[in-house]
């Protein structure tokens, strides 16, 4: 009797307790986040509603720009110990929305739609590339050094090579993405248009990968300077190139 007596009084006392934090002015929202991995600035309204007029946020090849950032906490996530999330964000053309909602020491990225510019690329590759890049997940489930889940597509609007005797156009693709284990994902990669056809698999299993592509010329040839590029990493074959890589990723600290 006494454990159903105070039940709902615990029950109100929790609610105005969260109403509460949600209303406390943003400008305190930088005192519960890790200055090193995000920076905001120019923030105003609510713990529960608010924006902020520059936001980045550390990756590993350095700092990413959001620009301008809006989010909205969903109260009933706080009250079940799972916080939940709308992010939106404009910078330029790149913009994005999507949902986040904490799981344990996971990260769920729901109704993720995100799209920057291809350069940002030549954070992480040793090349110079160009286009329109695309994300369109339904889910995405991450740690800190893993992706243990995934279900959505990765698009290339308008890809280019900056070689250095110029552009060359390669064309669109996308990459469908889905994960038939855990800690597994496996990418089909199609060609959506453009004069150079590539298509294939990419599969990470735990701390391994394993690519297969095939490249070739929707022309009678590829281009000279792209096809001495694709000999240093690819073999030849009938036609085009057959580009197998397999190892284990590296894992940063």
């Amino acid at each position: 009797m006494r454990l159903y007596f105070w039940l709902p009084l615990f029950v109100v006392m929790a609610v105005l307790l969260i109403t509460a934090s949600l209303r406390m002015p943003a400008r305190l929202l930088p005192l519960f986040l890790n200055e090193q991995q995000v920076q905001l600035s120019g923030i105003s309204g609510t713990i529960g509603h608010g924006t902020a007029v520059r936001a980045r946020v550390q990756t590993p090849g350095g700092y990413l720009h959001l620009g301008k950032l809006n989010w909205t906490l969903d109260p009933l996530s706080v009250l079940s110990l799972s916080p939940k999330v709308n992010l939106r964000s404009v910078w330029g053309d790149q913009r994005g929305t999507l949902d986040l909602r904490i799981e344990g020491e996971a990260l769920a990225i729901q109704n993720l739609d995100v799209r920057v510019d291809a350069a940002l690329l030549k954070r992480v590759l040793p090349i110079e590339l160009s286009g329109r890049l695309e994300l369109l997940f339904e889910e995405l489930l991450v740690t800190r050094r893993d992706v243990l889940a995934a279900d959505g597509r990765l698009v290339w609007q308008s890809a280019a090579w900056l070689s250095p005797q110029g552009v060359r156009v390669l064309g669109s693709y996308v990459a469908t993405i889905a994960s038939p284990a855990p800690r597994q994902l496996v990418a089909d990669i199609v060609t959506l248009s453009g004069p150079v056809v590539a298509a294939g698999e990419v599969d990470l299993d735990r701390e391994r990968f394993n690519i297969d592509l095939f490249i070739e010329s929707s022309a009678q040839a590829l281009d000279a300077d792209l096809a001495q590029a694709l000999s240093l990493i690819a073999s030849p074959e009938e036609n085009g190139y057959r580009l197998r890589l397999d190892g284990e990723v590296a894992r940063g600290s």
